[in-house]
């Protein structure tokens, strides 16, 4: 007589088979193709709330943050929320009803983030990617943080529909027309997005940096260089560039960005 275990997983196994058939059936009946679908299914969960745009809490008390998107972020320490941060919010919550409160699980190469959180892609019973939908209405943005970078072209396409159709953020200044380094506020700091001229390209003893106009400085550990083999970042002098990424000052010093895959960067020009 099979332990407890081996219920839980024929019984995990028989519910990711009867999902995979309903979906089978679906996309037999005509329905359209799920939106950016998951090469596999690693469990099914039960959302218990929902935190913020990109962040759920599961009924087994798990949280997860999900892969491959950043939402604007809700009121906090004294800080205003962001603009369209409820809306994300409300969306994600919106999408997981949608689902019965049930979704699956698709797991990051890493499993968990440094603040001990389940990450994960997130898929509704008929197959479509939670991330995707979200970053198609504007909501959120793409991001891209090794090893967890399954299912990037996809998400990039849906945030590609979103800008080009001026959606959610893509509306927005700061998104709409990225904010130049040359205007930079000294107090900003968190997600954004830049733009701005190269003016240098040097390395130390850790990273390699491109600099920009402004004092802003874009920095690649030099664990991270092989990513960029295809980018020649030392012919990005003189070109004008998008960077997306987390800006941090770091003891006060000039401001930064730390890139983390060469889908962070564009070139304009």
């Amino acid at each position: 007589m099979p332990g407890a275990s081996g219920y839980q997983r024929a019984s995990l196994g028989g519910a990711l088979l009867l999902w995979a058939v309903l979906a089978q059936a679906e996309r037999v009946a005509g329905v359209s193709p799920p939106l950016c679908p998951a090469d596999r299914i690693d469990e099914q969960a039960q959302v218990a709330s929902v935190t913020d745009g990109d962040t759920l809490r599961l009924s087994d008390g798990r949280k997860v943050r999900l892969i491959g998107i950043n939402t604007p972020e809700l009121a906090h320490d004294g800080r205003a929320a962001e603009p369209l941060a409820e809306e994300a919010r409300l969306r994600l919550r919106r999408l997981v009803e949608a689902s019965g409160h049930r979704i699956q699980l698709r797991l990051g190469e890493e499993p968990r983030d440094r603040y001990g959180r389940l990450l994960a892609h997130a898929f509704q019973a008929d197959g479509d990617s939670i991330e995707a939908l979200i970053l198609r209405e504007g909501l959120a943005t793409r991001v891209a943080i090794p090893p967890n970078v399954w299912g990037l072209d996809c998400l990039s396409h849906a945030e590609d529909e979103a800008r080009h159709a001026a959606r959610g953020l893509w509306a927005r200044p700061g998104y709409r027309t990225p904010i130049s380094t040359r205007d930079l506020p000294d107090e900003a700091q968190g997600y954004m997005l830049l733009q701005g001229r190269v003016e240098r390209v040097g390395g130390s003893r850790h990273a390699q940096w491109i600099n920009l106009e402004g004092g802003v400085a874009l920095k690649i550990e030099h664990d991270q260089l092989p990513l960029f083999r295809e980018l020649d970042i030392h012919q990005l002098v003189g070109h004008r560039i998008e960077a997306r990424g987390w800006l941090t000052r770091p003891g006060g010093r000039d401001p930064r960005i730390r890139l983390t895959h060469p889908s962070m960067l564009r070139v304009l020009d």
